[in-house]
């Protein structure tokens, strides 16, 4: 049952690395797994055979995810905009009072500080609408790797957020859906994985470093990038035309979102 039960939640992650302005590593935390796989990122040389199986099995859950549900956001985002959007608004903000559970004094200065700032610095990277500065060369799916890191460790930071504000966002899917069907080149394979994987290794122990030592300011921080990922989220769900219909819908899906969330959460606090 432990086992299933880390598949399961990494099946959960892997959904959330596809969804835009989604945060697999706010995910990882509302299951209570974030800090156990952060610590054993950041120490691979000292990896134990418990800690390797806590990984695998959560891989391949995550792996499921992204592989099935790939395909499945593109058509909701390309066809369901606004009730899509409005769901994942609710999947997010359900998780949110896991996060706010731990920070004991909310009106400490330097908490109201720390979120003001990260919540400002993601408002405006996610605004950089920088993608058409980027060479489409090899290199970038290097680039796409190590931003892929970044964001998958950093807490409230979602990836794909990121990478549709830099113009990205269809190439991480391609690299997604070739990858699950086995069908990508060795050379972007080759350049992803080796951008993710040194950017993980070098992040993991600066974040592991915070979170033993000042919790609580973390916990603020990944509560800002969090806010304002909700925001340009809230913001971009209104961009595409849509029809009274789609609202009440949209609407029911973001309730439903909400419940969604708080009943995995209670499931998975049993294990």
């Amino acid at each position: 049952m432990k086992y299933l039960s880390l598949i399961l939640k990494g099946f959960i992650i892997g959904i959330a690395k596809i969804i835009p302005g989604v945060s697999g590593a706010v995910i990882a935390i509302s299951f209570g797994i974030y800090e156990k796989l952060i610590n054993i990122i950041s120490r691979p040389l000292h990896i134990k055979f418990n800690d390797l199986k806590f990984l695998s099995f959560l891989f391949i859950g995550a792996a499921l995810g992204i592989g099935i549900f790939c395909k499945i956001v593109k058509f909701c985002i390309d066809n369901c905009y606004l009730p899509t959007m409005l769901l994942f608004l609710g999947l997010i903000i359900g998780g949110t009072p896991n996060i706010l559970n731990e920070i004991k004094n909310k009106r400490k200065f330097s908490n109201m500080f720390s979120f003001a700032i990260c919540f400002t610095l993601f408002y405006l990277i996610i605004n950089l609408q920088s993608g058409y500065y980027f060479n489409h060369n090899s290199f970038i799916y290097f680039i796409i790797g190590s931003i892929e890191s970044l964001t998958t460790i950093i807490p409230g930071i979602s990836g794909t957020a990121v990478f549709m504000a830099l113009g990205l966002y269809n190439t991480l899917l391609t690299i997604f859906e070739e990858m699950s069907n086995f069908t990508i080149g060795l050379n972007t394979l080759t350049l992803f994985l080796s951008g993710f994987i040194i950017s993980t290794v070098l992040i993991a122990k600066i974040i592991n470093y915070i979170f033993k030592h000042k919790r609580e300011i973390a916990y603020c921080c990944v509560f800002g990038f969090m806010s304002s990922s909700l925001l340009v989220m809230l913001i971009n769900s209104f961009t595409e035309p849509f029809t009274i219909i789609e609202l009440l819908f949209g609407i029911c899906l973001f309730i439903f979102g909400l419940f969604l969330t708080n009943k995995i959460n209670s499931f998975f606090s049993k294990f």
